[in-house]
């Protein structure tokens, strides 16, 4: 039973690693970073073209004002 949870917290305690600054130009590469959520990704899209004040192929009409 010790022994399981030494395994155990050894095994969580491997995901806390600090990361150095060299590394982080790896983890910020497109392959490392989560893609986002359906929902986030719609709101991301409003709010680009309402910004824009243009619709590319998304579908629907409308102007700059983001009341579509």
């Amino acid at each position: 039973m010790r022994y399981a949870l030494l395994v155990l917290a050894a095994l969580a305690l491997g995901g806390c690693v600090r990361v150095q600054p060299y590394e982080r130009g790896q983890l910020a590469q497109r392959p490392m970073q989560m893609p986002p959520r359906a929902v986030d990704a719609a709101l991301d899209e409003h709010i680009y073209f309402s910004k824009e004040g243009s619709r590319g192929g998304a579908g629907g009409g409308g102007g700059g004002c983001g009341c579509n």
